[in-house]
């Protein structure tokens, strides 16, 4: 019972921490809505190993990290870079009406390629770590919440998947109900514009954090 109460709540801490308007929501709302649903659930799954990844580290190795900061600088900047890059790419991407009586669904690239994007875009996520490690030293704090066995541990770190999971695919499922009414205010030649600004902005605002 101790492990499932760990684990319900390390998904809840992941779904609450999902919810900025970060890259790889962005690039999942982009996929839903111009490529197809399929793509869009590679690209979520690729999302959410990162999760798992960092969350492990954090339990095991979070120290080590943090007493090294050289480590989340350098994700940081490499990020910084990624963002950009995608940035300038969707500011200058050619305007294509979304087309709801026929979606597109042209294999315009691999399922594996849409599922390493969403990894590329989560693994250089520099508050990843801080984030679960936090999330552990709260938990800790509090007696049905510590994680006194390596299940419990197991337990965490499978929370933080399934909650980023669920956020990913709220987020595909709720543009797949109502592609219809979103399409009316995004079927304009300022969508990609608008896009790439955003990404853009969250890597300044990344670097701002360097500065």
């Amino acid at each position: 019972m101790h492990a499932i109460t760990i684990f319900l709540s390390s998904a809840l801490a992941s779904f609450m921490g999902s919810l900025q308007l970060g890259p790889v929501n962005l690039y999942v709302i982009d996929t839903t809505l111009h490529k197809n649903i399929s793509k869009a659930y590679w690209v979520a799954l690729g999302g959410i190993i990162p999760e798992f990844m960092y969350c492990a580290l954090a339990v095991y190795s979070g120290t080590y990290f943090m007493d090294n900061p050289t480590f989340l600088i350098v994700f940081k900047i490499l990020l910084i870079a990624v963002l950009l890059v995608v940035g300038v790419i969707y500011l200058f991407k050619k305007h294509i009406n979304l087309d709801i009586e026929s979606p597109q669904k042209k294999m315009d690239s691999s399922n594996t390629k849409h599922f390493f994007k969403g990894f590329t875009l989560a693994g250089l996520n520099p508050q990843l770590l801080p984030y679960w490690m936090f999330v552990m030293v709260y938990f800790n704090s509090i007696q049905f919440l510590e994680l006194k066995s390596e299940f419990d541990k197991l337990a965490y770190i499978l929370g933080a998947g399934l909650g980023a999971l669920i956020l990913l695919m709220t987020i595909i499922l709720t543009i797949k109900k109502f592609k219809t009414r979103i399409s009316t205010y995004l079927n304009n030649k300022y969508y990609y514009k608008a896009l790439g600004i955003l990404f853009i902005l969250i890597s300044l605002q990344l670097l701002m954090t360097l500065l």
